[in-house]
């Protein structure tokens, strides 16, 4: 993971993912920075020879706005761009005959399969992620439920430690709501405690999502209306 410089405080910034990348003996850094939460940008600038040959910014006004705003949120957009952009140099981007077609410099008894395989692995840092409830619940309205998800490699079923896990209710009358929002440990697991809201009048569900080196995996459940309390005849 590249360096990461972390600022506390009010109106805080997060700076500084800096990465060198070698691409056919031309070294680009790549430099991505928070602007801080008064200037919600995250920008990255590449870099080669001492000059700046490329630059990213994506805003992040939403979020900046949002109840929901976090530094951890905010560096996981860093990261997933920082990551991005050096994907785009080592597949050529920046190369003065542009991006060579894939497999032109491999010299292999591999089949194809295998070498293409190990080139989308590397490429994500993680292989395609798989969330899995440990144990299958009813979700009912009112109810508050302590749900254990782990977050596999679909690849090779290895444990991904650092998902990020959020739990979110959807329904027919409001605008999706966070309910939980996580880190898996180094087993892969995290465990979610929330309240479900009753939502009258309406259709409900729960959204878990996980994300992870620009991967994702989400599982969508409905949620039970809570039965009606019957009251006995005076």
């Amino acid at each position: 993971m590249p360096g990461v410089c972390r600022r506390a405080g009010t109106g805080s910034m997060i700076t500084g993912f800096n990465t060198d990348v070698e691409y056919e003996g031309r070294v680009f850094h790549v430099q991505t920075e928070d602007k801080g939460r008064a200037n919600p940008v995250v920008e990255s600038l590449v870099y080669s020879g001492g000059e700046i040959v490329d630059s990213l910014k994506t805003p992040y006004d939403e979020l900046a706005r949002s109840a929901e705003y976090s530094e951890d949120e905010v560096l996981r957009r860093m990261e997933t761009q920082h990551q991005s952009v050096i994907r785009d140099i080592t597949s050529g981007k920046y190369d003065p005959e542009g991006p060579k077609p894939f497999g032109y410099n491999i010299i292999t008894n591999r089949s194809l399969d295998a070498v293409v395989l190990e080139f989308l692995s590397q490429q994500a840092g993680v292989g395609q992620i798989r969330l899995e409830m440990e144990r299958h619940q009813v979700l009912v309205a009112g109810q508050r439920p302590s749900i254990a998800f782990r977050v596999l490699d679909a690849a090779n079923e290895n444990p991904v430690p650092g998902a990020h896990v959020v739990v979110k209710l959807i329904s027919t009358q409001q605008r999706p709501r966070e309910l939980f929002a996580g880190e898996t440990d180094a087993e892969g697991r995290v465990t979610a405690e929330f309240e479900i809201p009753v939502t009258e009048n309406a259709e409900a569900a729960i959204v878990c999502q996980a994300e992870a080196s620009g991967t994702n995996s989400e599982i969508k459940q409905l949620i039970r209306k809570a039965a009606p309390d019957i009251e006995a005849a005076g």
